[in-house]
């Protein structure tokens, strides 16, 4: 009896703690992206050619999340360089990244104006920030000179901002979208900034994507 009393017991606790199922945010969503401030986390996506653009999720338990806001909110964020409005199906916002650091979000991305006549795109990344995730997010803060998609800013713990992003160097070095490029990046005028360093080269395919940097024991 006492054998059975616990097996109930240990099964009553299993199904309070309740099973999770994946995905936990369903629909489309690619290309996520994870920041921890204390004990909030916040998800930004992939939203290409759709506006508003840049969903963003809250979640205490990385179980349950909420929709929150958007990163590209306001029709004036996405005119100019940022134009969402004939852009192809695969074209627009791809692969963003969402940091956090001393009290300001930040979330770096790139904009793939692939136009609809098919014309050759152009890949303009940018920066929005914003002191709650909630919005307001300010204008794209657009880095020039910085080639490729697929983004990351890493905030270093000596007070220094480096930008990580790949390309094709079009050296025959590479073939594709190959190379992961770092450089520094100014975040007072966004610009970069010192010399760029190739990290590697790749293996002569297509593509290299999502290059993030991380420090450990930092």
């Amino acid at each position: 009896m006492r054998l059975l009393l616990f097996i109930f017991l240990i099964g009553s606790s299993f199904a309070k703690e309740g099973n999770f199922i994946n995905p936990v945010i369903s629909g489309a969503h690619p290309d996520p992206s994870i920041c921890r401030v204390g004990d909030d986390y916040f998800i930004v996506n992939s939203s290409f050619e759709y506006f508003p653009g840049l969903p963003i999720h809250h979640s205490k338990d990385l179980v349950n999340w909420e929709l929150i806001g958007y990163g590209l909110h306001r029709k004036e964020q996405c005119t100019g360089n940022m134009n969402l409005l004939d852009v192809q199906s695969d074209g627009g916002i791809h692969a963003p990244t969402i940091r956090y650091n001393k009290g300001v979000f930040y979330i770096i991305t790139t904009n793939v104006y692939a136009p609809k006549d098919r014309a050759p795109g152009l890949m303009r990344n940018f920066v929005i920030t914003a002191k709650d995730p909630k919005g307001p997010w300010s204008d794209p803060h657009i880095i020039d000179g910085a080639p490729g998609i697929d983004p990351d800013i890493f905030f270093d713990t000596n007070g220094k901002v480096y930008f990580t992003g790949t390309h094709s160097p079009g050296d025959n070095t590479s073939n594709g979208i190959g190379e992961i490029w770092v450089q520094e990046l100014d975040i007072q005028n966004w610009e970069l900034k010192g010399e760029r360093k190739t990290v590697w080269n790749g293996v002569f395919g297509c593509c290299t994507e999502g290059p993030h940097i991380y420090k450990e024991n930092g």
